[in-house]
C-alpha cells in the first residue's frame, strides 16, 4: 500500500499524511512514538524514509497476522461449540469471550457454568465460574471444562436432594438466596433459637451434621443436650431427623419443650429479621419469659430515646 506524507525533519519536525496512515498509527502507538523520534531526531530525508517504510513493513504484517488469527480464533471457538453441542449452551456474547454451559441433573434442575475466553485463546488459559461444592481444575477447552462440570453435578445429586428438602421443609434464615455451591443453612427453631447446619457434600446423609444453636444461653444448652442425645438415621432426610431431634413426639412424657415452632425468630422492637439487609437480632434477652431477640442498632435507638 502506498502512503501520500508531507514531513520535516528536525526537533520542530512533523508528518502529516492520510487518514488511513493516521488510524494504522493511533492502533499501533508505539510504532507512532517511535515515527515520531526517529523524524525528531533525523538529519537525512533518505535515511528517515528507509526507516520508515520498515516501521510501516512491520505494522502490515502484524495486521495480517492479527486478521488471520482473529478469523482462527472464531473458527476453532465454533467447532469447540459444535463439539459440546450448542443443546448444551445456555448464552454466548457477541464477541465470542464469555459462553455460559449447562448441566441438567436427573432431578431437571439446571447447573450453570461460566466461561471467560481470553483474548489470546487457546493460547492462553480460560478461566472458569461454577456453583457447586468444589471449585473447577486442570481444565483447556470447553469440552473439558463441561465434562468435569458434569461429572461433579451427577456426583452431588445426593447433596442437591438434600439441600432442596430443607429449603423446602424448614424456615430457612440465611442464607437469602441459597446457591448450590453453599453447604450450610441457618434455620429458625422455636423460642427465639435457631441453628446453623454445616453438610458434608460428599456423604450428606451417613453421618450426623455440625449444628450451632443460637438463642438464649438457657435454651441453647437444652438444645445442645437434646441434639447430643439424638440418634441420627441415615434413611431419613436431613429436615425428618432435625424434626425428630426438637420435636415432641406424641403420647410421650418428655418434658423437654417443642423447638420446631418457628414464628418468633423476628426483632422484639421492629418485627424483622434483618435490619439494612446485614444485621440479625443476635442480642438475645436472658429473661427466660422474654427471651426474645433484638437488633443492637435497635436497641441502641430505644435507650437513647428515653
Amino acid at each position: 500500500m502506498e502512503y501520500q506524507i508531507q514531513l520535516q525533519l528536525g526537533p520542530q519536525g512533523y508528518l502529516h499524511g492520510q487518514e488511513s496512515l493516521s488510524k494504522l498509527f493511533s492502533d499501533y502507538p508505539q510504532a507512532r512514538d517511535l515515527i515520531e523520534t526517529k523524524l525528531h531526531q533525523a538529519t537525512d530525508v533518505m535515511s528517515f524514509l528507509s526507516e520508515f517504510k520498515e516501521i510501516i513493513e512491520t505494522i502490515a504484517i502484524a495486521e495480517n497476522n492479527k486478521f488471520s488469527y482473529s478469523h482462527d480464533r472464531y473458527s476453532l471457538i465454533y467447532n469447540e461449540i459444535k463439539k459440546v453441542g450448542f443443546e448444551n449452551v445456555e448464552e454466548i456474547s457477541d464477541d465470542m469471550l464469555e459462553i455460559t454451559l449447562r448441566s441438567v441433573d436427573e432431578q431437571d434442575r439446571k447447573h450453570l457454568v461460566k466461561v471467560n475466553l481470553p483474548s489470546n485463546y487457546p493460547f492462553a488459559t480460560p478461566k472458569a465460574e461454577w456453583d457447586l461444592p468444589v471449585a473447577i481444575s486442570n481444565y483447556t477447552t470447553l469440552a473439558s471444562i463441561l465434562a468435569q462440570h458434569r461429572a461433579f453435578v451427577i456426583r452431588f445429586q445426593s447433596f442437591f436432594n438434600c439441600m432442596d428438602d430443607l429449603d423446602k421443609h424448614m424456615r430457612i434464615i440465611e442464607p437469602d438466596k441459597p446457591k448450590r455451591g453453599d453447604t450450610w443453612r441457618k434455620i429458625a427453631l422455636g423460642h427465639h433459637c435457631s441453628l446453623e447446619i454445616q453438610i458434608n457434600a460428599e456423604s450428606p446423609l451417613d453421618m450426623k451434621p455440625k449444628i450451632r444453636f443460637f438463642g438464649n444461653v438457657n435454651r441453647v444448652k437444652d438444645l445442645q443436650n437434646k441434639w447430643k442425645e439424638s440418634t441420627w438415621n441415615k434413611r431419613l432426610s436431613i429436615h425428618q431427623n432435625l424434626l425428630d431431634s426438637f420435636q415432641l413426639v406424641s403420647g410421650s412424657t418428655d418434658a423437654y419443650e417443642d423447638y420446631t415452632t418457628t414464628g418468633d425468630i423476628e426483632c422484639g422492637i421492629c418485627y424483622s429479621y434483618k435490619l439494612n439487609n446485614t444485621d440479625t437480632p443476635d442480642i438475645i434477652c436472658s429473661n427466660v419469659s422474654c427471651n426474645r431477640g433484638f437488633h443492637y442498632q435497635c436497641l441502641y435507638e430505644v435507650s437513647c430515646s428515653k
